[in-house]
């Protein structure tokens, strides 16, 4: 045992002697490779600026005095949208105040990046982000009953769209969902389509001679023969819900309850581009039964009586129609839910609304409240 003790520490002395330099290092270099700062700082845009379309965004850059900033690139959403240099825009060498115009952005999030250079040739990528509300404030409109049709009150509506004289319909609430064609004087259904008892119907759309029906969260989707309600085709949607559907001739246009609107190929069901609706106070959320109408799309806003009309290449709330006392008390029962369903007579120039479970169906005409 004698002999045994001193062999242990020194053999203990040796592991300690030969690990404590390699992991200093790595620690080292782990730090080093964690802590590479940036030597400017960005003080403003900071965290989630919220402006209004056109108004200018302030940037402030600050740096030490050591260093001198040569010019900044301004990103705004992946484009390059301004460039400052020292010595015209900002002082030679900095730091750096300027306000970027913002010019016709969309509404929405948008990313905002700066690339700054240094003197010397380096660079660093300064970032934050900006909300854009709407520069126009939303016309309030009003409504006339111009007429008042028989509708089914036990069809939950989730879709609606006149075409060729009659009312294509999709219904809603697992076990009660179908796909219906209806006329629209008397209320009769002339052919119906059931889905599964799994399924939760949502929106549809009649596009050439394919009726496209989404679905509540099974982000399933059903593609029919106009003709015949013979199912073509299935397809699958990102979206974590399906909502309202229209289309503007080339594309399909969806809701998914948020404040965002998707625009989908309707042969391969991907996004092709999408917008965010606001107006001039926020996001216009729980968008519902979309219709297309003369260029925009009309929306309705789930648990409102309201319809908004969006600019479908801005995102801008250009209108807001109040639907308030459009079905009497005497007309609702216990089961009588909210407003949902947008139709339009192109030809006509008539625009049809009801709602789930609803006895009628109403024509109506909007007219511009304060205007008589």
């Amino acid at each position: 045992m004698k002999n045994t003790l001193p062999i242990l520490l020194i053999s203990l002395l040796l592991i300690l002697a030969g690990c404590g330099p390699r992991n200093s290092t790595a620690v080292k270099k782990s730090t080093e490779r964690g802590t590479a700062a940036r030597v400017t700082s960005l003080v403003s845009p900071e965290g989630n600026l919220t402006i209004t379309v056109g108004d200018d965004i302030p940037v402030k850059l600050t740096c030490p005095d050591t260093v001198k900033i040569d010019s900044v690139q301004f990103f705004l959403g992946g484009e390059l949208v301004h460039t400052l240099v020292a010595g015209s825009a900002f002082p030679a060498g900095g730091p750096v105040e300027a306000r970027i115009p913002t010019g016709n952005e969309s509404t929405g999030k948008s990313a905002v990046r700066l690339r700054v250079f240094l003197e010397g040739g380096k660079a660093e990528t300064q970032g934050s982000q900006v909300t854009f509300l709407s520069d126009i404030q939303p016309v309030r409109y009003g409504y006339t009953v111009v007429n008042a049709y028989p509708h089914d009150p036990g069809a939950y509506t989730q879709g609606l769209q006149y075409v060729d004289g009659m009312l294509y319909e999709g219904t809603g609430n697992r076990g009660e969902s179908s796909l219906r064609l209806t006329r629209l004087e008397t209320g009769e259904v002339v052919k119906i389509r059931d889905l599964d008892g799994d399924l939760f119907g949502e929106g549809i759309t009649v596009l050439g001679e394919r009726i496209y029906q989404l679905t509540y969260k099974s982000r399933v989707g059903f593609v029919y023969d106009k003709t015949t309600f013979q199912e073509i085709q299935k397809v699958y949607y990102q979206n974590r819900e399906g909502w309202g559907l229209t289309h503007n001739g080339k594309e399909l246009i969806m809701s998914d309850g948020s404040h965002v609107i998707y625009f989908l190929d309707p042969e391969l069901f991907t996004v092709n581009r999408q917008i965010e609706v606001y107006h001039d106070r926020g996001p216009a959320q729980m968008l519902n039964e979309l219709e297309y109408i003369d260029g925009k799309i009309w929306a309705n806003r789930y648990y409102t009586d309201e319809i908004v009309i969006i600019d479908p290449a801005t995102g801008k709330v250009e209108g807001q129609i109040d639907l308030k006392g459009i079905l009497k008390t005497s007309d609702r029962e216990p089961t009588t839910d909210v407003l949902n369903g947008i139709a339009w007579d192109e030809e006509g120039k008539r625009i049809f609304v009801t709602g789930k479970y609803w006895p009628k169906l109403f024509e109506i005409r909007t007219r511009r409240l304060g205007s008589g």
